[in-house]
């Protein structure tokens, strides 16, 4: 127990360290450049692609994996038992796949069959009556007086009447035959869509009720794209935009990644009792709001549904190896020409001129697109600065 409360301070302790010296770099890249944070006037140097991910951990945010589309069955009562289910939870189905199938009320057997009966009267009924129409008609054309023929017309005249009759109650009971429970076919439900038995609701097929039957019978997960949502707070919400790639890692840790991207943000803040995902630093203030965003997967071999990830935008590009850095690292000589400070093999300050790239004025970065690679080590910028004077890595400083 002892050694257990020693890990997690100690845990804790470097946890707070790498916060404050990421929020550091971050919040203030100016004053963490200038060669002023010198100690009795060594020089730090750092490697640039460790640097460019303190630039990018800023963008770290939470989330939880969903599928794109999920179709939920539930059960209906009114329709029987459930006499069968034809599918397992983990089972890979395309659409229109027989799931379940529902077993006939015996007495709704027997009340669609006496429907069915006064139907099949009712239609007798009505042809007798329309044979009879027509001898009448054919009666009344042959009527050799008009007394006679007034009470033929009299006698057609109740025979409409009649029919009208059993025209309505042929259509009501066809009515009541149609609400009734479907044919043994039309019994068995049908998945809408392709995708994987997520679950089944064993409590409906054990019979139970209550509120077993307000929960999906049996949910169906698309196998297509997977969606991570997530929240950005107000003061971030600048730096994420729709279409950009974003890096997801699992909360559990290991060195597998999957590549996003951004698909909605949303223009109203969630309510303060929605799921708590986001980005942690401002999760205590109350003065701000939260924006919800969410995130496409197209490829996600290893992730799960439900699994909580990591969402970190992509700020350059990696596979490229395009350097990003914050402005104050790039200078210009009287020429107009771009420079850095670096490190030599001999941990020697030098000059060494770059081909810059695009700037991104809202995070104060710029690319450079020649003369740097992430595994350069580079140097504060600083007025006072020359070239030949010994460089200390911050690895060994914080040692």
């Amino acid at each position: 127990m002892k050694k257990k409360v020693v890990l997690i301070v100690s845990i804790s302790l470097v946890a707070l360290i790498a916060i404050g010296f990421v929020g550091y770099r971050y919040l203030l890249p100016a004053q963490f450049a200038s060669s002023d944070f010198m100690d009795d006037g060594e020089i730090f140097g750092e490697r640039v692609g460790d640097l460019m991910m303190v630039q990018e951990s800023h963008g770290l945010f939470s989330g939880k994996v969903e599928p794109e589309k999920n179709e939920n069955i539930y059960y209906d009562p009114e329709k029987g038992a459930i006499k069968e289910v034809f599918v397992e939870e983990g089972d890979e189905i395309d659409e229109e796949t027989p799931l379940f199938e529902y077993e006939l009320n015996e007495d709704i057997d027997d009340e669609r069959d006496q429907l069915q009966l006064q139907l099949d009267l009712a239609y007798l009924q009505i042809n007798e009556s329309e044979k009879k129409k027509q001898k009448l008609d054919k009666s009344i054309k042959n009527a050799v007086d008009d007394e006679e023929k007034e009470m033929l017309e009299e006698e057609r005249a109740q025979l409409d009447f009649e029919l009208r009759q059993l025209n309505l109650e042929a259509a009501q009971t066809k009515k009541q035959l149609d609400r009734l429970v479907p044919a043994e076919e039309e019994a068995i439900v049908m998945s809408k869509s392709s995708g994987i038995v997520q679950s089944i609701n064993q409590d409906l097929v054990e019979g139970m009720q209550g509120e077993a039957m307000n929960s999906p019978f049996i949910q169906v997960v698309s196998t297509g794209s997977y969606l991570v949502k997530s929240q950005v707070n107000e003061f971030i919400l600048d730096t994420l935009e729709v279409d950009m790639p974003v890096k997801i890692t699992k909360k559990t840790g290991g060195d597998e990644e999957w590549v996003g991207v951004i698909t909605d943000i949303g223009k109203i803040p969630v309510g303060s009792d929605q799921d708590d995902m986001g980005y942690d630093m401002y999760d205590s203030n109350p003065q701000s709001s939260n924006y919800p965003f969410t995130v496409r997967i197209d490829e996600h071999e290893g992730l799960e549904i439900g699994f909580h990830v990591n969402i970190e935008p992509v700020l350059h590009d990696e596979e490229g190896g395009t350097v990003v850095l914050f402005e104050e690292y790039v200078q210009f000589d009287d020429d107009g020409q771009a420079f850095v400070w670096v490190a030599d093999e001999n941990l020697l300050t030098a000059k060494r001129f770059v081909e810059t790239g695009a700037s991104d004025p809202e995070n104060f970065t710029i690319e450079i697109v020649d003369g740097l690679t992430e595994d350069d080590i580079i140097v504060g910028p600083s007025p006072s600065l020359e070239e030949g004077r010994e460089v200390m890595m911050y690895d060994d400083f914080l040692e």
